[in-house]
């Protein structure tokens, strides 16, 4: 693969952003159906005339009915016939359930999509019973030995099942050659990759799930089953652990306590009390006796005086090093009572960690001296029931959809690259590198609800799992033009609108939510309705847009004079609540200017010099003297990239600027550009801008917030006191998103440098980590070694707005995208 961090050229650069994808790489695949009308036919792929993949079946199937009382399984589908050539087969076979007394029409079709993919959907269909569930298996058998598999996170992957930040998955040849395995999003393949719930108790954080859906996703041989000879990748579709069922292992926890913060610990008979010191964690750590792709429980009773935080870290050669995922996780302040038994239990799954060990923290961070008992500590290891979950309807197709790519293997790197911009290509998505990468990371980050609903849901990265946050729903949704997910998604918005009109902030699968307030949803909620009339002519509920019609306008300008004011900003920068309402924001000056004129467009009575009013608001936070807008009338100092987001609203919208040209440049010109790297496409210039730092008059004319001048009240005191988080989430964090859209703001308005900013932003994006070569929630702009960087910031999935952001610019056409129509 082509390295895209090599020096080039600026208009070669700008020539390999537009066409890497499109350009071969000398892959010949070809499809042969192999076998007889006795046995079956299947497919193999060749790569060239070099057989890569030698599948035994095309898939293997479990079928039950609604009550588990009766199942059944085809162990080993082929064809019955085909139809085809070597770019494009068809299978097909119609079989008898007798167990069922049932037709089960089913087909599997292969396209070569391009010299480098191959898709494979399977189709299934029955037409006689009102539901069943199944279980849908698919190998990918190499023909020869690998000599390694890789995937998304590990370059040496030594097998079981791999729950990691994009399921991708994939082994290299004798003759070094790649084969990927790639799958269909959630949504459509019917899968949801969460692992844990909201915890109850109002005490924040999470907890692995009972009923655990797809943990088997997808799956690699292990190390003695490759020394048996047997070699596949797999993926699963439509399986659940339920680990209140099955069989469960106590585990003895060692007593080796290790003292935390001056707590002291006092063991007795049935139970642990600690005596726990002021300071930021107090009690004690242990380790515990977790094994990688395992699923266990804790639990234990508790009573005391302070909250209890209850931490998971991994260990390697006896040093904490990062905290445990996909379960028990932000359970920082876990209520319990003073003089009564307060019960916790969380599961949790471990997925493969390499072998490290694994400590748990039990205490408290609450800063205050407190005692606590523990009574029942118990981990148990489960060897849960496992059960289909996938439903086929009666006369409805279901359809599973995976694709395989094949090119020369060079490193993981550019595995993980491949990984997502094949999909991309699979899908019939074209673009530049940037954005084939950020569609199918968007693509991978949008599945089902949960087993019982299969409604779309869209969540942030990993780190947000299961929760769809809406704000960060809309930016990613309304990215795409896929007509069903985008009204599917609006209409689960629509779902949580209250009685006052507002729209829900978060949506939480598993647990409830009353967070509802006067953010920027509620207006975004309105724009995606405009959007979906447009794109889509779609009839949506007029008493629904009616009430966020008023909500709106009642919340935000009560009095009607054009100035918005809010208990909170209409931006990304969420860390802070006004009380009483601001009117200090620009940024939410500007988006009220938005609402206006959307919301005369749904068909509502805005006047010309109302929304004339709210837009000279907005001007009117340009500072003259200071020659940038102003963020905050409090910290006149402070600049952001948010600032230029209603401009880039009012050019994406409604294709005309609120802002002058003189206005937008002078305030991007104030905006550092940091993180300069020799060989990025511009390396006069940085490739990342903080989203919000603070101008002085400094020799590098900006610095970072501090305690004692940052606009965020007790999280600016708590954070930025010590300078720890200088170049670090909104204390100069470079978000992609808000930064791409502010150069296009200033590209549209005759910014000289936009454009090369825009490419180095992306190019930062891919490269200025190396072993990240994905999307970010944020890059920090102040750090000396990337392993600083974040774990949780890991493939943000709203920047795949830049999709409506190179369409502003002129770069893209909605075309490009593969559900569009006209």
């Amino acid at each position: 693969m082509i390295k895209f961090y090599i020096k080039i050229g600026t208009v070669w650069l700008s020539l390999l952003f537009c066409l890497y994808g499109a350009i071969g790489w000398g892959q010949d695949i070809k499809l042969k159906v192999v076998g007889n009308a006795e046995d079956g036919f299947n497919v193999d792929i060749y790569n060239g005339n070099q057989l890569v993949l030698h599948n035994s079946e095309e898939f293997k199937l479990k079928v039950t009915n609604l009550d588990f009382s009766e199942t059944t399984e085809i162990s080993n589908w082929k064809g019955s016939q085909w139809t085809g050539t070597d770019n494009f087969i068809i299978l097909s076979k119609e079989t008898y359930l007798s167990d069922f007394d049932l037709n089960l029409s089913m087909s599997v079709t292969y396209e070569v999509i391009n010299s480098n993919v191959v898709k494979k959907s399977i189709d299934l269909l029955q037409s006689g019973m009102p539901s069943l569930y199944y279980t849908l298996e698919e190998n990918f058998i190499p023909a020869n030995p690998p000599s390694k598999y890789v995937t998304f996170e590990y370059d040496d992957f030594p097998g079981g099942f791999a729950h990691e930040i994009f399921p991708s998955a994939g082994f290299v040849t004798s003759d070094n050659q790649l084969v990927g395995v790639l799958m269909d999003a959630g949504y459509k393949n019917h899968y949801t990759r969460s692992t844990r719930r909201r915890f109850n108790g109002h005490g924040g954080g999470f907890v692995g799930m009972r009923i655990l859906p797809d943990p088997e996703l997808l799956s690699v041989a292990t190390l003695d089953e490759r020394a048996k000879g047997k070699h596949y990748i797999q993926q699963k579709f439509g399986e659940l652990y339920d680990l209140d069922q099955g069989k469960e292992i106590n585990l003895k926890i060692s007593s080796d306590f290790q003292h935390i913060g001056g707590a002291g610990i006092k063991h007795q008979s049935e139970s642990i009390t600690l005596h726990c010191k002021p300071g930021n964690r107090s009690g004690f750590e242990v380790a515990v006796p977790f094994e990688d792709q395992k699923t266990y429980t804790i639990s234990f009773l508790a009573k005391g005086n302070s909250p209890i935080a209850l931490k998971l870290f991994r260990t390697k050669n006896g040093q904490k090093t990062v905290e445990l995922e996909h379960g028990i996780k932000y359970i920082d302040q876990f209520p319990i009572k003073e003089n009564e038994w307060t019960l916790f239990k969380g599961s949790i799954m471990v997925p493969y960690i390499e072998n490290d060990g694994v400590s748990m923290f039990l205490g408290t961070q609450s800063g205050v001296e407190a005692t606590i008992q523990i009574k029942d500590l118990q981990i148990v290891e489960h060897q849960p029931l496992k059960q289909a979950y996938n439903k086929m309807g009666m006369g409805e197709k279901a359809t599973k959809t995976n694709y395989v790519f094949i090119e020369p293997w060079v490193d993981h790197h550019d595995f993980v690259i491949a990984s997502q911009s094949r999909l991309s290509e699979g899908k019939g998505f074209k673009g530049t590198l940037i954005e084939k990468m950020l569609y199918a990371n968007f693509n991978m980050l949008t599945w089902i609800t949960s087993v019982d609903d299969f409604t779309p849901l869209n969540v942030p990265n990993l780190n947000y799992a299961p929760d769809m946050y809406n704000r960060d729903s809309f930016f990613s949704v309304v990215s795409n033009y896929n007509e069903d997910l985008n009204l599917e998604i609006w209409g689960q918005w629509a779902k949580t609108q209250n009685s006052k009109g507002a729209v829900a902030t978060i949506i939480t699968p598993y647990m409830g939510t009353i967070e509802a307030k006067d953010n920027e949803a509620t207006i975004q909620f309105l724009i995606w309705a405009m959007l979906n009339k447009r794109r889509f002519n779609a009839v949506l509920p007029k008493d629904k847009i009616d009430k966020a019609v008023a909500y709106v306008l009642n919340e935000f300008d009560s009095d009607g004079d054009g100035i918005c004011e809010s208990h909170f900003t209409l931006s990304q920068i969420d860390v802070n609540e006004y009380e009483p309402k601001t009117d200090n924001l620009a940024v939410n000056q500007g988006i009220f200017a938005i609402a206006l004129k959307t919301i005369r467009e749904l068909g509502y009575d805005i006047s010309d010099e109302y929304i004339q009013k709210a837009i000279t608001g907005y001007l009117n936070f340009y500072d003259v003297d200071r020659k940038h807008i102003v963020f905050d009338r409090g910290y006149p100092d402070i600049i952001t990239m948010t600032d230029l987001e209603p401009e880039f609203f009012s050019l994406w919208l409604f294709n005309e600027p609120m802002l002058t040209d003189e206005m937008v440049i002078n305030h991007l010109e104030q905006i550092p550009i940091l993180n300069k790297v020799p060989n990025s496409p511009h390396p006069e210039f940085g490739t990342t801008a903080p989203v919000a730092v603070r101008l002085d008059n400094s020799e590098n004319g900006y610095s970072y917030m501090t305690a004692d001048y940052q606009p965020f009240r007790e999280f600016g005191e708590a954070n930025y006191k010590d300078g720890t988080r200088d170049g670090f989430y909104y204390n100069g964090g470079s978000w992609m998103r808000p930064e791409y859209c502010g150069y296009v703001v200033g590209y549209r308005h005759g910014w000289k440098k936009a454009k090369a900013l825009m490419e180095n932003r992306a190019w930062a994006e891919i490269n200025l980590n190396p072993k990240w070569p994905y999307s970010k929630e944020f890059i920090p702009t102040k750090w000396e070694t990337t392993d600083s960087w974040w774990p949780s910031t890991r493939g943000l999935c709203w920047n795949v707005f830049i999709l409506m952001a190179n369409e502003v610019a002129g770069l893209r056409t909605p075309e490009m995208d593969p559900d569009f129509r006209k």
